[in-house]
């Protein structure tokens, strides 16, 4: 049975968690690609494209765990709520999803028992070990939706429980030569679910990340922002454990 989720086991720190709700394109053979073939497939209605490498780059980098989803987002979309109907989207940037056109409760329910449920729940229980204190989502966008206006911005910030960390990731990030912008091109009071549902009800500092994917969608420019990505979380991540420290010690 194919995985919901791929766990990133902390080799140190256990205060800093990373996952990525889009971060596979994978469907399931028993799918049959959901009825779609070519670049549908592989372009970024799939996935968040760039995100898995970045990932493990920085995992490995703060020797934290972080958390993967093993399944594209065509199939279910781990960043919705299960209420809203974009929950199995029946289409994405102009293009219809025959495999997920007039599906019976059964098979909608199948789809959140196999993959929904066990990512959420393994991701409430990696966000509530009793040393986490930073969370980190990440993302990636397309520069251009079909039908849309060109995007300029390079780094995008969903944030509406953690300002303060936003504000800061994006003066760090922007003195490295980013162009960096809060709620932009997605705002946090429209796609936040994850954030919502697991992180704020817990008081964790945070950022969501979303990241230009002409940026990333190379070997060069996945070392390029992993680099660039590392250092602007670095007095962040330094700040959150010398504060965890000093409220131990008070």
């Amino acid at each position: 049975m194919p995985k919901a989720f791929e766990h990133i086991p902390a080799s140190g720190n256990e205060q800093l968690f990373i996952f990525g709700d889009h971060a596979s394109r994978f469907i399931p053979k028993a799918y049959d690609n959901l009825g779609l073939s070519g670049d549908d497939l592989t372009r970024h209605i799939a996935w968040d494209i760039g995100t898995e490498s970045i990932l493990r780059n920085l995992c490995a980098y703060f020797k934290c765990a972080g958390q993967l989803a093993s399944v594209s987002r065509l199939v279910i979309d781990l960043n919705r709520d299960l209420d809203v109907a974009g929950l199995i989207a029946t289409s994405s940037d102009e293009t219809t999803i025959p495999g997920n056109l007039n599906l019976t409760p059964a098979q909608r329910q199948a789809r959140i028992e196999q993959f929904y449920a066990p990512y959420h729940n393994e991701l409430a229980r990696q966000l509530s070990a009793p040393l986490r204190r930073f969370a980190v989502s990440l993302h990636s966008f397309t520069p251009k939706p079909r039908g849309g206006a060109r995007r300029l911005t390079q780094i995008g910030l969903l944030a509406k429980h953690d300002m303060l960390s936003a504000e800061q990731f994006k003066r760090e990030i922007g003195a490295l030569g980013l162009n960096a912008a809060i709620n932009k091109p997605y705002s946090a009071y429209d796609l936040n679910h994850s954030v919502d549902a697991h992180i704020a009800p817990r008081g964790l500092a945070h950022l969501v990340i979303e990241i230009r994917q002409d940026l990333i969608d190379n070997p060069a420019g996945i070392a390029r922002l992993s680099n660039l990505l590392i250092k602007g979380l670095e007095s962040i991540v330094k700040d959150v454990s010398e504060r965890d420290s000093r409220d131990a010690a008070g």
